[in-house]
């Protein structure tokens, strides 16, 4: 609980982003992380395996860019630190002290789909029209041989449309247009950005029984149909009793080393 606080308190974000959540999230996924370690350490080697094999793919090795990096429990930084001359985490909020001793390392505190100011600012006011995400950043970056979006793309609608719904003055539907276009722009996004483009991603929220059955498998981005096939994993994100007596929490997984070695 002690460290809980000094995490909030001292890790620097802009007000917006700690009134709206996105600190407190990243601590409680830190938190479970703890709890759950050995259950969630195959999906996170398979996605920090995934990264590195996109690496190799790079004919040159200048920057390597990973939008959220969060608490860096699923990015190989040692590694990819010692194969580029510079690896950019980008991400709303940054741990203070991760990562610390890497020279090369740079921290790029910003919210991948442009939009979480915005709403903070327009949530209250229910005739102002919601923001659209339309992120250009490092898009013109020569010198980029490597982007990731990692274990990313199913969370954007997640703080924003929650902070939205807690104000209950916009309909459901609205606000699930909402994280719908930003999960969208963010696949555009992808297409835009130079470099190897490797992606990891959620596609089912899955709930099982005390028994392993499976009891609920729910689409996790929005109706947003990705344009590439790549291989999938189970993430055992909550297994009982984490977060119920009853049910296990799962999400099916996709990985793609190179989106552009596909077809869209």
């Amino acid at each position: 609980m002690l460290l809980d606080i000094a995490r909030f308190v001292f890790t620097p974000c802009p007000g917006h982003v700690r009134a709206m959540g996105y600190l407190s999230e990243q601590i409680a996924i830190k938190n479970r992380f703890d709890r759950v370690k050995d259950a969630w350490k195959p999906h996170l080697d398979r996605t920090k395996k995934l990264i590195l094999d996109a690496a190799r793919l790079c004919p040159q090795r200048r920057k390597a860019v990973l939008f959220g990096s969060g608490m860096l429990l699923d990015i190989p930084l040692d590694k990819l630190c010692e194969m580029f001359q510079e690896v950019i985490l980008v991400d709303v909020v940054h741990p203070p002290f991760k990562g610390f001793f890497h020279r090369n390392l740079t921290k790029v505190a910003w919210d991948v789909t442009g939009t979480a100011q915005a709403v903070y600012h327009v949530a209250d006011h229910p005739n102002k029209e919601l923001p659209l995400s339309n992120p250009d950043r490092f898009c013109d970056d020569p010198e980029i041989d490597l982007v990731a979006s990692v274990n990313l793309l199913s969370q954007l609608p997640y703080i924003p449309c929650t902070y939205m719904v807690a104000r209950k003055n916009r309909p459901d539907p609205i606000i699930t247009a909402f994280g719908k276009q930003l999960i969208q722009a963010h696949v555009e996004y992808l297409k835009r950005l130079p470099g190897v483009v490797a992606l990891i991603c959620d596609l089912k929220r899955r709930t099982l029984d005390r028994n392993g059955k499976l009891l609920e498998s729910l689409d996790a981005l929005y109706g947003v149909e990705l344009p590439w096939k790549g291989e999938e994993w189970i993430w055992d994100l909550a297994p009982r009793p984490e977060a119920s007596p009853e049910f296990s929490y799962q999400r099916l997984v996709a990985g793609i080393a190179n989106i552009k070695s596909l077809v869209w």
